[in-house]
C-alpha cells in the first residue's frame, strides 16, 4: 500500500504516470490502473485485490 500512496503522491505533485513509473520502478501499465482506481475510487481504489493474488498461485 505504501508504494502506491508513493506513486499517487507523485502523480499529484504534477509528475505524469511515465516519470511516477521510472521514480518508482514499477511498470507503466500498473501505475496507470493504481492511478486510476486512485481518481474513480479514492484510496479505497489502492487497497490490495486479493482476489488477484488468489489467482496469482
Amino acid at each position: 500500500m505504501r508504494l502506491r500512496l508513493l506513486a499517487v503522491a507523485h502523480f499529484l505533485e504534477r509528475a505524469n504516470r511515465a516519470q511516477v513509473a521510472a521514480i518508482t520502478k514499477i511498470s507503466r501499465r500498473i501505475v496507470n490502473q493504481w492511478i486510476s482506481n486512485y481518481l474513480s475510487q479514492g484510496l479505497s481504489g489502492l487497497e490490495s485485490n486479493t482476489n488477484y493474488i488468489k489467482y496469482m498461485i
